[in-house]
């Protein structure tokens, strides 16, 4: 049996996308279109230069989000998350499940450089999703 192998490289990032509720393009990282087509986006960036300013009103996706923040060291970054009407503080590392269609958004309330928030968008077909973020 004969295997062969396709390596497709992505040098050219982030990628800037408008998403729906954010006051900038948004960087991302991974894209749908990407290797053939994901089932998963990746979108975020380092985030010591914003802190106490939202980076987006509140909005709502058409697909799962989940939050990840990531610091040098343990304790060196929080953000908080607000969710519908309900606020969760998240202190690197932490990740935070945000059901599809919730309104949410996330404020950086403490950041040392090199931290950085990243949303994971999930995506499936077979649910016949929109392709808006």
């Amino acid at each position: 049996m004969t295997v062969t192998r396709s390596v497709e490289i992505q040098d050219q990032l982030p990628l800037l996308r408008e998403v729906v509720g954010h006051h900038r393009p948004v960087p991302f990282i991974l894209t749908r279109e990407m290797f053939g087509g994901l089932p998963i986006e990746l979108a975020g960036a380092e985030i010591s230069a914003l802190v106490d300013r939202p980076v987006a009103e509140t909005h709502v996706h058409s697909v799962p989000e989940i939050y990840l923040l990531f610091a040098p060291n343990p304790g060196d970054a929080e953000i908080s998350v607000e969710v519908e009407d309900e606020e969760f503080l998240l202190t690197a590392p932490a990740a935070l499940y945000v059901p599809a269609g919730k309104r949410h958004r996330f404020v950086t309330r403490r950041a040392v450089p090199g931290s950085f928030c990243f949303g994971l968008f999930v995506h499936s077909p077979e649910r016949g999703e929109k392709e808006e973020r």
